[in-house]
């Protein structure tokens, strides 16, 4: 089978490769953008099952030959300009990318005529902030876009419902929640404080910066979020859109304090200003029930594992 991952070099991108190389004999396609670091995937870079595209979603050409060269039995679309901070910044770019590339891709697929089974990786912040009587938050929720980021999935989301429904293509459509694990950026809050408490117990700046600490979120690990895609990639539930989630849930200050206590130095918690936004989602509580139903899936690891592997991870990145 052929597999193709756009974002292979991002945070889900890489882990998704590494489970297909680790748990099937598929051969895998990525495209990365041309001048992308590729440190997420050099430990595989060799691997004579992967065969890797440069392109860029904005750019139709370079998108088309991977498709058509691939001719690929199913796609995962992670490539996203995924970073809030970064859409208030650049929404133009935002949207452009996570809409104009996901119409681009879908157009590819459709005017080459191949069938694939297509992942399109929607987010949880499509949601917006839920009413205290819509939650736990059902696919059923309002849709209530917060950030530039959050309206281009949306985007995103209804581009990928309009070619199913259109044009047959057998599409299944995530609303992943909260997901972090090793390779996270730092621009996302858990890996961000990990990186400082590693970097901090190197360099006695015994400092973390933070933002908000009162949004709730319900954490799951990115090995279970893996988990999640490929179990979706296996069925024939197209048209479908599911929310996927973790069972742990707390306040952001709450991750924060379980990542200090892992250190044996003491650290001081300071707002900075930079890193509160100008609009927030700070209610996030997924109700996952209906993916649990058809797939049987159900999250294994915990809060505690997310902060292990990101220590971990930072404390040999810093």
């Amino acid at each position: 089978m052929k597999i193709l991952i756009t974002g292979i070099t991002g945070f889900v991108g890489s882990h998704m490769a590494d489970y297909i190389l680790e748990n099937t004999n598929d051969e895998i396609f990525g495209i990365k953008r041309w001048m992308e670091d590729t440190k997420n995937i050099d430990h595989i870079i060799d691997n004579p099952r992967l065969t890797l595209f440069g392109g860029d979603l904005l750019d139709y050409a370079s998108i088309d030959r991977a498709i058509r060269l691939s001719k690929p039995d199913k796609v995962f679309h992670f490539a996203a300009q995924s970073f809030p901070e970064t859409s208030f910044k650049n929404p133009v770019i935002t949207l452009e990318t996570n809409v104009v590339g996901t119409t681009h891709l879908l157009e590819s697929i459709k005017v080459n005529e191949l069938n694939p089974t297509i992942i399109s990786v929607s987010s949880s912040e499509v949601y917006g902030m839920p009413k205290e009587d819509e939650i736990p938050i059902k696919e059923t929720n309002p849709i209530r876009p917060a950030n530039p980021y959050s309206i281009s999935k949306v985007g995103h989301d209804l581009m990928s419902q309009y070619y199913h429904n259109a044009y047959g293509m057998k599409i299944i459509t995530t609303r992943m929640f909260s997901h972090e694990g090793t390779r996270r950026g730092k621009e996302f809050a858990l890996s961000s404080f990990a990186h400082q408490i590693a970097k901090g117990e190197k360099n006695g700046n015994h400092i973390v910066k933070h933002g908000n600490l009162d949004s709730i979120r319900t954490y799951n690990h990115i090995d279970d979020a893996i988990d999640a895609y490929w179990l979706c990639s296996e069925s024939d539930r197209f048209g479908e859109v599911y929310n996927i989630g973790g069972d742990e849930t707390c306040s952001v200050g709450d991750a924060l304090d379980t990542l200090i206590s892992k250190s044996d130095k003491s650290f001081t918690k300071v707002l900075d200003k930079d890193r509160v936004r100008p609009t927030d989602i700070t209610l996030q509580i997924p109700d996952s029930s209906k993916f649990r139903k058809h797939f049987n899936w159900k999250p294994k690891r915990k809060l505690n594992d997310i902060c292990d592997d990101l220590l971990n991870y930072w404390r040999s990145n810093v």
